[in-house]
């Protein structure tokens, strides 16, 4: 139980019209969201999650850090996911994703462009490798890659890597709902991303009210438990810098 639920929780780190005019709706340069974290089919509350992004320049940092509470403090559940790397019209292009999960040796996946390789590791030592084609993601920055499918309408092909594997992925519009999240009614636009031959099943809800950020993700694994991300805050752009301002 431990186990998946930990690797449920690690890989969190879909029809929809194009936006109107075929317009793109640009993110806000940084923001952070709080999410409620539930899990199984009864959406139990396990604990919080708090992910990050800044936009600067050409380049993105975004992190999600997670922490369960209550009785789900049983399961060991505690880590953190980073994605970094340049950004333009295109979207993200990955650098360095990485994960440091407690009681466990920090992974690592390095992209390395120039050759189209990447190398994932594990405390240093290198566990696997495969290569990188234009477009490619890891679970974070695949968050906000999504925007670009929304925008679109068009489902989008890439690989997905993560800190254990690299997964061959199809990302594609599945409607548009309206979510009550953060105390308010949000309309959203929905998107599933799922591996042609592996267990990578995400479902991301992206608010038009916040320029299409993430708002909450679903992670399904192959025995159909389930990770719920919900938010429940979101701050960005000037009032994200205004709640960092000391009193």
């Amino acid at each position: 139980m431990r186990a998946r639920f930990a690797r449920l929780a690690l890989a969190a780190c879909a029809s929809l019209a194009a936006l109107p005019g075929g317009a793109a709706t640009e993110p806000p340069a940084q923001g952070h969201i709080t999410y409620d974290v539930h899990y199984g089919s009864s959406g139990f509350k396990v604990g919080e999650a708090r992910h990050e992004w800044k936009l600067e320049q050409g380049r993105y940092a975004l992190s999600l850090a997670l922490q369960a509470k209550g009785l789900a403090g049983l399961f060991g559940l505690e880590y953190e996911q980073r994605s970094s790397g340049t950004v333009d019209a295109k979207g993200m292009r990955p650098a360095l994703f990485e994960v440091d999960q407690r009681g466990r040796k920090p992974e690592r996946a390095e992209f390395d462009w120039a050759t189209g390789k990447v190398s994932i590791r594990r405390g240093g030592e290198e566990r696997r490798s495969g290569e990188i084609r234009a477009g490619d993601q890891d679970l974070l920055s695949l968050w906000h890659q999504a925007r670009k499918v929304a925008e679109s309408g068009k489902p989008a092909r890439f690989a997905v890597v993560t800190n254990k594997s690299i997964k061959q992925a199809v990302l594609e519009p599945h409607g548009e709902e309206r979510l009550e999240l953060a105390g308010e009614q949000l309309d959203t636009v929905r998107l599933h991303a799922f591996a042609e031959k592996d267990d990578l099943d995400i479902d991301i809800w992206l608010s038009r009210r916040h320029s299409l950020l993430p708002v909450r993700i679903r992670i399904t694994d192959d025995k159909g438990g389930v990770l719920d991300q919900r938010a429940s805050r979101i701050e960005a752009g000037a009032a994200a810098t205004a709640a960092r301002k000391p009193n």
